[in-house]
């Protein structure tokens, strides 16, 4: 069936193995800085300050224009450049190497300077693009490791999401290009007007302005197709993987990944006889829509989910429903089995690391799905960002609700840690990662 995926379900560890990319800040610098030496270069060495402007005919020979546009686009990347990143290397490779094919064909000096840059930038860019892909070797190795024939059916709203994120580079590069063919059309008509006319009385020479936004559009457009491509090419592997996250220490992040936390009430466990939660929230917020984000809010004093029920279980009945997140404090984790990486409520469907972060997909009755179609990706994370880290201690509590009543060790319920509890507060979760 087409809308059924293979599960990819890897440990806690092998998903925190997987490698992230470096932060492109370092590579995006060094491309900068090595364009604004090129320009710098090249004007000492055309000994730009004491050049002559060209006449009116002489800069409309086609190699003036040509020269004009691409030196002029070269300066336009050094002022803004940086909005590139990491696709600043090989934008400013092809870019210098067109400054080089002109200023040699003038004649120029700054031939040389040229040249210098444009092989510097395509070795850069060349170190860039050899480190991406070993992200994506890992991954892929992994998923062929980790498949053993399980299935699960995958939703509407995911695969919307995933086309919608998949056209938007494709609708970004059909913008630019509908830009730079306007700015090309305009310079055409420009350039014509101006070899038929009578040159100025001033006679300054001609300067195509909208030949350079013509430039920096077409190369930008480059860029994103490019990007487009790549993760459309990536993306026809990746397409029939729904990943299972064990854990928040992997390669990317979405909203939804992170461990389950406390706090929160399923809608069908509001219905017990005696529970006030729903009509507690509906109270306090008269425009409050019934379980507006998949689960109640709880109410403290609730009889039947509040504090005091929750310190008055005996431990048997508490081990025999510790997995309820209504027990737990909103910022505490809830336990977890050491199947449950397994039978995990979380996944991504078509997680290709860097290139395409995959959708964020929950169990549900059918298999699983996203939430709605216009979820987001999930994000990269690079080696220089931190994981959230869990809180081991309720030290965002008021100080009065900081006495201990109990713990409880949860192994008898087959669960990892321990939970404590306070006396005017919901459980915590201690575990040995904490």
């Amino acid at each position: 069936m087409h809308n059924v995926r293979e599960l990819i379900r890897p440990s806690k560890e092998e998903w925190a193995s997987l490698p992230r990319r470096r932060s492109g800040v370092r590579v995006t610098l060094m491309a900068w800085l090595l364009g604004l030496l090129t320009v710098g270069g090249a004007f000492v060495a055309d000994r730009g300050w004491e050049e002559a402007p060209l006449s009116w005919e002489e800069s409309l020979l086609t190699i003036n224009v040509f020269g004009f546009a691409v030196t002029q686009t070269a300066l336009l990347m050094v002022l803004a450049g940086w909005a590139l990143g990491r696709y600043l290397p090989v934008s400013s490779a092809a870019l210098l190497g067109a400054c080089a094919v002109a200023h040699a064909s003038a004649g120029a000096a700054s031939a040389t300077a040229w040249a210098a840059g444009a092989v510097l930038s395509a070795t850069l860019a060349a170190a860039e693009l050899v480190s991406s892909p070993r992200q994506l070797r890992e991954i892929r190795k992994l998923s062929a490791r980790l498949r053993d024939g399980r299935t699960t059916a995958v939703g509407e709203n995911a695969f919307s999401a995933e086309r919608r994120e998949l056209a938007v580079g494709w609708w970004v590069a059909f913008g630019l290009a509908c830009v730079s063919a306007a700015l090309w059309a305009w310079f055409a008509a420009d350039w014509t007007i101006a070899r038929g006319q009578t040159p100025p009385s001033d006679g300054g020479p001609f300067a195509p302005y909208e030949a350079v936004f013509a430039l920096a559009a077409t190369l930008l457009l480059a860029v994103f197709c490019g990007k487009a491509a790549h993760r459309w090419w990536v993306h026809r592997y990746a397409r029939q993987f729904v990943w299972i996250v064990p854990g928040p220490s992997g390669p990317v992040w979405a909203q939804g990944l992170d461990p389950s936390y406390g706090g929160k009430l399923e809608p069908k466990e509001s219905d017990a006889p005696g529970c006030t939660c729903d009509e507690e929230t509906e109270r306090r917020d008269p425009e409050y829509d019934e379980s507006p984000v998949g689960y109640v809010l709880l109410d403290d004093y609730c009889a039947v989910h509040g504090i005091d029920t929750v310190n008055a279980m005996h431990h048997d009945a508490f081990l025999a429903t510790a997995r309820s997140a209504w027990l737990w404090d909103e910022s505490s984790r809830v336990p977890q089995t050491k199947d449950d990486a397994i039978a995990s409520s979380t996944g991504l469907l078509a997680f290709a690391g860097y290139a395409f972060g995959g959708i964020p997909v929950k169990r549900d009755a059918h298999g699983m799905d996203a939430l709605d179609p216009h979820v987001s990706k999930a994000e990269e994370l690079k080696q220089s960002d931190h994981d959230t880290l869990a809180w081991s201690e309720p030290k965002f509590l008021p100080p009065a609700e900081q006495g201990i009543l109990d713990t409880i060790d949860l192994a008898p319920a087959g669960l990892s840690g321990t939970a404590v509890r306070y006396r005017h507060g919901r459980a915590w979760l201690r575990t040995d990662e904490q």
